[in-house]
């Protein structure tokens, strides 16, 4: 055979006579352990330890537009075909250094998280940068949905955070301020800057504003009662209680007793 033939394929079949072409069956699990990716699909779970790698969302996406299928015994699959598969082959080594760093960072900010709760002192040595990091991780281990904001664009806030309860989807803005080795502390302004936020959010969302070096003496004064209900303040004390019901929860010792949101805000002013 002359090398510049194509050789045949033989992996890429149409069983059901997609339109689009030949395709591969392939996992919808990931090796992340996410609470929030593990619903039930079709009557399954993802085996324990992994997680399914798209939101409920995005997984009824993918059905309606024909691109999961379903095994005999119901477990779902994605299709990857064969026209996609050269575009997507160029990008592999890219899209392959991209995921293990993203989990050699989220294996950190674990390490990170385990210390917190073990001995808070850490904290002064923690960089501010990586704080957000690892908040981002123990919200996702305790079940909330996470988007952390880029650097020096995070519209005043850095973790927005949602969870459903009762059908109802709850929005928090999350603000972690570390100034712990400056000695510094936020005040009044930086809370009014936080309240400004939330409020251009909208009426279902709230805010938290964390700092590790506790606040000023003037930090609640002047605060209207709508104020005191929109944005709340916590110290570092939450920031390791947090991260004690993270490490707890990995252990499989720790369930939330009361809502996402009742949870998050306990303890705060």
């Amino acid at each position: 055979m002359n090398s510049k033939e194509s050789v045949p394929d033989t992996q890429h079949k149409n069983p059901d006579n997609d339109p689009r072409g030949p395709y591969v069956l392939s996992d919808v699990t990931s090796s992340f352990d996410r609470p929030t990716l593990q619903y039930e699909w079709h009557g399954h779970l993802p085996p324990q330890g992994r997680s399914w790698r798209f939101t409920r969302e995005r997984a009824v996406a993918l059905e309606a537009d024909g691109r999961i299928a379903f095994s005999g015994g119901g477990l779902p699959r994605l299709k990857r075909y064969l026209s996609e598969a050269a575009s997507k082959k160029s990008q592999e080594p890219e899209l392959k250094a991209s995921f293990r760093l993203e989990i050699i960072v989220r294996t950190a900010m674990k390490a990170i998280a385990s210390e917190i709760a073990e001995n808070p002192k850490c904290l002064r040595d923690v960089e501010w940068r990586d704080l957000e990091r690892v908040m981002r991780e123990v919200f996702e281990r305790l079940g909330f949905r996470t988007e952390l904001t880029r650097p020096g664009k995070d519209g005043g806030f850095d973790l927005r955070l949602e969870s459903d309860e009762c059908g109802k989807i709850k929005v928090f803005l999350v603000e972690v301020k570390h100034w712990l080795a400056s000695g510094k502390k936020p005040g009044s302004k930086v809370l009014s800057s936080m309240v400004d936020v939330v409020a251009k959010a909208g009426d279902n969302t709230k805010g938290l504003l964390v700092s590790s070096s506790g606040f000023t003496g003037d930090v609640l004064s002047g605060r209207t009662e709508i104020e005191q209900h929109t944005v709340k303040i916590a110290g570092q004390n939450k920031i390791v209680s947090l991260c004690q019901n993270y490490i707890e929860s990995v252990e499989g010792i720790w369930l939330p007793t009361t809502e996402l949101s009742e949870m998050l805000l306990e303890g705060s002013s």
